[in-house]
């Protein structure tokens, strides 16, 4: 705490202060540091760079764009009013809905009145005399502020293509992470998706049925899980909200702060039947289960991870005439657990699509071949997919391999 202002002087500490405390972002949080900095009697301004409050969900408003854990566990807890008020209307609320929700909530706590929007910091300078910040705005505006929280995230600056051409290409062109706020209308359009990660699928499989033709620049072939999510009915409402302070004693507890927790058991304390029986249940579970729920070892036993990597789930995809097999492997499983896993909210919709023979709307590109390899053919494209994924497979385990020695021999505690 800052010392008291009768004492600022003669302690060396600046006496002229604009606020107590600057937050930057007005995000989950930023607007959880406001609540709270303010419930202490101090002065706070938070700086906001958009127009709205909601932080990664203002900004990223793309097609499919989606929680990956489940809605009521990333909602707040600070008040037992808002928990029982609000109800979510699916397990992985879609980005509209969590926005209205962050919007609910600054108007019930009237965050508002303490944010300037449209106002991007430049620059923050700390005195170590007088203990303060210099606060610099994007219009030369500055302020002075005894203490200085960035909740920005982060990866709250996007990268843009660096690509020959871009500038002077004619067409309409969007990055999900500044994503228009009126929707977009894909339909009967050529399009191209650079990127297959989380928000290139989520992105993919909401607009591929609706365009003329998709093109997909590809570095790497990443192979999604499906989310399974679902609508909630009014007797699971119930049930959630009775289960409030467990469930949230539950994600304090757990080494990511999901509802999901490792299982105590190593990979090979259980037999064969009983791993894959296992593997079976957390991949037709909802949500991080196969990642954060799985045995305690496959994020630091390269032979565990290797099983969990190699773990195939086959599906039956009728298009009426024929059934093609489709066998996705799970490989972002890496030894630290750093890659964000794919939970998608199709049923393997982008499997769908990119292995159906019969479809000839998506065009991939490769883009780690010199030149880039492109493929109209689909089958043509299976094939050479499978030698991909049979090199990353290798390198993820070199990996693992490499990693092994300086790996903890459990997850660390949570802290």
């Amino acid at each position: 705490m800052a010392p008291p202002r009768e004492n600022q002087a003669s302690s060396g500490a600046a006496t002229d202060l604009d606020f107590d405390a600057i937050i930057i972002g007005a995000g989950m949080s930023g607007l959880y540091q406001l609540y709270r900095l303010r419930e202490l009697g101090l002065r706070v301004r938070v700086f906001e760079a958009g127009t709205g409050v909601g932080g990664t969900w203002y900004w990223n408003r793309y097609p499919g764009a989606r929680f990956d854990s489940e809605s009521y566990s990333y909602g707040y807890s600070f008040s037992k009013e808002l928990l029982e008020e609000w109800d979510w209307s699916e397990h992985f609320a879609g980005q509209p809905e969590t926005l209205r929700y962050i919007n609910r909530v600054a108007d019930k706590f009237r965050l508002r009145d303490d944010i300037r929007f449209r106002s991007k910091v430049t620059a923050a300078i700390y005195h170590d005399d007088t203990r303060h910040w210099d606060v610099t705005l994007e219009d030369g505006s500055r302020f002075r502020t005894r203490f200085l929280i960035t909740a920005i995230g982060p990866l709250s600056a996007p990268t843009m293509p660096r690509i020959e051409g871009v500038d002077t290409f004619k067409g309409k062109s969007f990055h999900t992470a500044r994503w228009p706020h009126q929707p977009v209308d894909f339909t009967g359009k050529r399009v191209a998706v650079i990127g297959t990660g989380a928000t290139g699928v989520q992105t993919i499989q909401t607009i591929a049925r609706d365009v003329g033709h998709l093109t997909v620049f590809q570095r790497t072939p990443n192979w999604c899980a499906p989310l399974h999510n679902s609508k909630i009915d009014a007797e699971t409402q119930k049930k959630i909200k009775a289960g409030y302070p467990e469930m949230f004693k539950r994600c304090q507890e757990t080494f990511a702060c999901f509802v999901h927790t490792p299982d105590p058991r190593g990979t090979f304390e259980v037999s064969d039947e009983e791993r894959e029986a296992f593997f079976e249940k957390l991949y037709a579970s909802p949500g991080f289960g196969i990642w954060q729920g799985n045995f305690r070892d496959i994020l630091i036993d390269r032979k565990a991870n290797a099983l969990i990597s190699d773990f195939e789930h086959t599906l039956s995809i009728d298009d009426n005439s024929r059934n093609y097999a489709l066998k996705p492997r799970l490989n972002q499983f890496d030894i630290q657990g750093l890659d964000r896993s794919k939970r998608e909210g199709g049923v393997l919709g982008v499997y769908l699509l990119f292995d159906d023979p019969t479809r000839t709307v998506i065009t991939i590109y490769f883009l780690n071949q010199e030149p880039p390899k492109r493929f109209h053919n689909m089958q043509e494209y299976a094939a050479i997919r499978d030698r991909f994924l049979n090199e990353y497979t290798s390198c993820v385990r070199k990996a693992l391999i490499a990693n092994q020695e300086s790996a903890p021999t459990q997850p660390p505690a949570h802290p």
